[in-house]
Parts: structure tokens; sequence; C-alpha cells
């Protein structure tokens, strides 16, 4: 049990409409603070999707409208509400909230120590004259990122190793395990029952490089000739995703089913699924692929293999290599023994390490860390050794 002056009273703070990996993490930590009797509540988007999947979760939510990451009323908002709650902890999931607690805290005076969450390898600082990259040089007590790979981001950009806890993302390994088969999904799809099913599932959006996947399917299609292909995910690209379809001559064998919430079940009538982001943090996807036995073949993106070990849990490619993708997919798709053989170590690998007790756990650590004022250089953060 941690001392009254360490124990944390926590502010989650998200500024998205959606509901993506960002914000489905907040929720499992969120849901495993408040198992361990951790006060915490979340600000979320007034209208955002995230403010109804976290009260059917039973999690104390307050609305907010938040117009970009300058929003002096909404950080000022956010600073009444951790006073009011006597939070001491305010944990951004965004860039946009990372921004609105840091002026929460140090502008409003909300005298709240400040965790960020960073989830992608983008590089900061990309804005004019990087002013974007100033937030990452001070006034932040502690980054969580979602793996080594983000960590060395940060550090990258200036972040003192000391300041950045690298803590894996978790996945909900009930409702992603021992899911049945969904009888006439595939029918309802438009595809075969005897097709080999390819899936990927992400967001519509530059970096899941999806012309990638469909350029890998195109030299696949010659291997495997019944060989369909299914995106799940909504975004700005979807138009650009038909058009590279088309002019690939795999837009007969293509499924874009947009954003649905039965994700286990369309995992489980997948015959393999394939990662062909050239960008990412850790994908939080993976974790969910694994847990659900589906065999892997990921792009090197990230932290991608601190979740797929290299031909252990599944086959990890080059980014950006349409041939060594679509080898990838002949290759587990002709040996279905080692296909088999992955899947079942790495389902153990993410029940071991991905699951919502470890994130907690670890972030729990983060929290104490700071709320001690143990965060410095004389004390290493480390990194993930899983």
């Amino acid at each position: 049990m941690l001392r009254a002056d360490v124990q944390p009273h926590v502010l989650h703070v998200d500024d998205q409409r959606g509901w993506r990996g960002g914000e489905r993490q907040m929720m499992l930590l969120a849901g495993g603070l408040r198992r361990r009797g951790i006060p915490c509540a979340a600000v979320v988007q007034r209208g955002a999707l995230a403010a109804r999947r976290l009260r059917k979760a039973g999690l104390d939510v307050r609305d907010l409208r938040m117009r970009g990451e300058v929003d002096l009323p909404a950080a000022r908002q956010i600073a009444r509400m951790a006073r009011a709650g006597s939070f001491n902890i305010l944990h951004s999931h965004t860039a946009h909230a990372h921004t609105l607690i840091l002026l929460a805290s140090h502008l409003c005076m909300a005298h709240c120590k400040v965790v960020a969450h960073r989830r992608i390898e983008f590089a900061v600082g990309k804005r004019l004259l990087g002013l974007g990259k100033l937030k990452y040089l001070a006034g932040t007590d502690a980054y969580i990122s979602t793996s080594n790979r983000v960590k060395d981001t940060l550090v990258g950009a200036g972040v003192p190793e000391w300041r950045v806890f690298p803590v894996h993302s978790a996945t909900e390994l009930k409702r992603f395990t021992d899911v049945p088969p969904a009888p006439g999904l595939r029918a309802s799809l438009g595809i075969p029952d005897d097709a080999f099913v390819v899936g990927n599932i992400g967001a519509l959006v530059g970096h899941k490089d999806h012309r990638n996947l469909l350029e890998a399917c195109a030299i696949v299609r010659s291997e495997i000739p019944d060989l369909w292909v299914v995106i799940v995910g909504s975004g700005p690209l979807r138009e650009r995703t038909l058009a590279d379809a088309e002019a690939l001559g795999m837009a007969d064998r293509l499924v874009m089913t947009g954003f649905r919430w039965d994700v286990p079940e369309l995992i489980r009538m997948l015959d393999l699924f394939a990662l062909s982001s050239s960008e990412e943090g850790i994908c939080s996807t993976l974790p969910q692929v694994a847990a659900s036995g589906c065999p892997i073949v990921a792009t090197d993106a990230g932290g991608v293999r601190e979740v797929v070990v290299p031909e252990r849990t599944g086959i990890v490619v080059p980014i950006r290599s349409a041939r060594a993708l679509a080898e990838g997919i002949v290759r587990l798709a002709g040996d279905p023994q080692q296909a088999q053989q992955m899947l079942r170590q790495g389902q153990e690998r993410i029940r071991r390490y991905f699951n919502a007790d470890v994130l907690t756990e670890g972030t729990l650590k983060v929290y104490e860390r700071v709320l001690r004022g143990r965060v410095g250089p004389e004390w290493p953060a480390g990194y993930c050794t899983d």
C-alpha cells in the first residue's frame, strides 16, 4: 500500500472523437486503477465515442469541448476539475491533450504532476521552427512510451532517458481468447467459405501503408489463387485505398468493412493477419491478434518486434517491401505446422506480458516515482527487457 503522500489521484485526458487503440488503452488502465482503489476520472471530448464506452465500463467521465491543443478555456476547465477532485496527476493520452494538461498544470496552477503517454514513433517537433518540440523538453514530469522504440524516438528528440518509462500496451484477453466462429460472417462479407483470407485492422491513414499490403497480396494471388483481403477500419484514405486496389487488380478480392465493433469475430474469421505499416508505436492490434491465435506476418515498424518475436511468434519483414511481405504470407500459408507453433507461442507471450495487470502495475510504478520525486539522472528509467 502506498503512503498517503504518494497515493495517486489521476485525471486522464483524451481529446479524440473516435475510438482507437489509445482510447481502449486508457479504458483498460483506468479500469485497472479502479480495481486497485486508485481514484481516477477521464476527461474526454464532448460527444466522443470514448464517453459512451468509458461510462459503460463504469468509469467516471467528464465531457469537455476541446478545440485543439492550445485551448485556454479547456485548460482552465481541466485545472478546475483537478482542483475540485484533489487530483495530483494529470495523464494525457494524445499529443493535443499533452499540451492541454501542461497548460492546466503550469498556467492555471493546478499543482499536479504531468504524465504523458506516447504511443507513436513519429519524430516530435515537425512543426514550423520545431515549436511542437518545446512541450517535450520542459514541464512534463514523466513519459510513458508503449515500446522501447518509442522511447528511443523521444530520447532522440532530446528528452532525457530517465524521464521516459516504457510500459507495454495491454489487450483484453477474455475478449479475444477462444472466440467461437461467427456462422455466416464470411458470407455476409461476400467471401467464399473456402477462401484464404488475409486481414488487416487499422485506421486508413498513411503510416498504415495499405498500398504495401495490396501490392503484396497482388503478388501472393499468383501463388494462392483463392486469396481474399479484408481491411477493417475507417479513415481519410478510404477512396485512395479503393483506387489502389483497382490499379493493382485486387478490387474484386478486397473487402473494406469500415469501423466495426465485432473485431474478435473478424479476427477469428481470418487465416492470417498481415501488418503493412511503415511506422508504429507498438500497434495495439497485434496483441489482440496474437491472443486470438491468428498467425502474423508484420513489417518491422517501430516496436512491432516487441510483440511479434521474429521467427518465434511470427514473421517480421522489412517495411515498404511488398515482395518481402508477400514472401512471408506465402511461407506461413504453406507451412501450417510452423504457423500453429508460432501462434501458440504468441498467445503465451501475450498472456504473460501484455495483460491489463502488467499495464496497470507498470503505470503505477511511474506514478509513484513521480510523486516521490524519484525521476532524475540518478534513477534511470530503463527499457522493457521481456
